[in-house]
């Protein structure tokens, strides 16, 4: 099984990069959005690898760290749900937010990530609040209520989430993660 690839980025396509190892061979890897934006062609990346065998074929999933792995195969257990699908729960939210929306059980958190619907978010929380159980979780309050405000405000639900992201600290007050998010919005 592979586990980490190393090598030189020969290309992007999107999420699709072409990574060449030190041995000659390229391997094609679908990376989560976030990572994909992270590497440069021409540059040396690291990428930990998940290999899913499906009717389609061989594919590997890359991620800039362990922990987007780990959610990654971690939602690969929920029934129905796929790597397609995880890899848009990964590439859209960030890994602790996930974490605790499932540790919390937040259903309509979770159905809010582009891709999930409500019954998938249900079947999410079901069969992996277990795993989650005990894990120490931050707030969500704030930042569902800054993406929500955005969203009103007429910003694409993309655009509003990666800009709560941005901005979003432990202590700061909803009106001021709205604040520097519009100021991120703004910028852009």
């Amino acid at each position: 099984m592979i586990a980490v690839l190393k090598g030189k980025v020969v290309q992007k396509s999107g999420n699709v990069v072409l990574l060449e190892t030190g041995c000659g061979i390229v391997f094609e890897v679908i990376c989560d959005l976030p990572t994909s934006d992270e590497l440069e062609t021409g540059r040396e990346a690291s990428l930990h690898v998940v290999m899913s065998i499906s009717q389609e074929g061989v594919s590997l999933y890359g991620f800039s760290n362990e922990q987007k792995k780990a959610l990654f195969l971690s939602l690969l257990k929920v029934t129905g749900l796929g790597p397609r699908t995880a890899l848009k729960i990964v590439s859209n939210e960030e890994v602790e937010n996930v974490v605790a929306m499932i540790a919390t059980q937040d259903v309509e958190g979770l159905s809010k990530i582009p891709g999930v619907g409500k019954k998938l978010a249900e079947r999410i929380v079901t069969e992996l609040k277990n795993q989650f159980e005990g894990v120490r979780v931050k707030n969500l309050s704030t930042y569902h209520e800054a993406v929500e405000a955005l969203i009103s405000l007429g910003y694409p639900e993309k655009e509003a989430r990666k800009a709560v992201k941005e901005v979003a600290k432990p202590g700061l007050s909803t009106s001021e993660i709205i604040r520097q998010a519009l100021r991120v919005l703004s910028k852009r």
